[in-house]
């Protein structure tokens, strides 16, 4: 009997090409948001460190072009801060829309998967069919050339 060919096997591997590079996707804008969380922590303590040397210069004296100077960097630190927020708001929108698309990507892999099964099943119900069938017309064959043989016997 002829081996079992998927009838549907260029969609499979198109739809496995298709939940791969879903994958890929969903990966790297996964590392995007963890270096959007990663600049958004260290402007955080960048910051901090700017407040803790502005709060050690007040209390220890200082000119006020210092001040000035370190309430310029301050200022600069949040603002940092706020781009490096709405850039991780940004990662996390991609984040959630990639996943989006990995998820459909691999229900339709999953139909095709299943349609697979379907007719692999189908196949191999056909195979024990067909099997069936053989033996039941071979033991049909040997007990027709039993009964001739005894036929045959009683004769003589």
């Amino acid at each position: 009997m002829k081996p079992f060919h998927f009838t549907l096997e260029s969609v499979a591997t198109l739809r496995r090409r298709q939940e791969q590079r879903a994958m890929e996707k969903y990966a790297q804008s996964l590392l995007a948001r963890h270096q959007a969380v990663e600049n958004l922590e260290r402007v955080g303590r960048d910051l901090s460190a700017c407040r803790e040397m502005l709060r050690g210069q007040m209390s220890g004296g200082c000119t006020a072009a210092k001040a000035v100077q370190t309430r310029v960097y301050e200022s600069s630190l949040m603002q940092r801060r706020d781009e490096c927020a709405r850039a991780l708001e940004n990662a996390e929108r991609r984040v959630n829309a990639e996943l989006h698309v990995m998820l459909q990507a691999r229900q339709q892999r999953e139909i095709v998967d299943k349609f697979f099964d379907k007719q692999k099943a189908g196949y191999e119900h056909e195979q024990a069919r067909a099997e069936q069938k053989n033996l039941d017309e071979m033991a049909g064959r040997r007990s027709k050339s039993i009964f001739a043989w005894k036929q045959a016997e009683n004769s003589l």
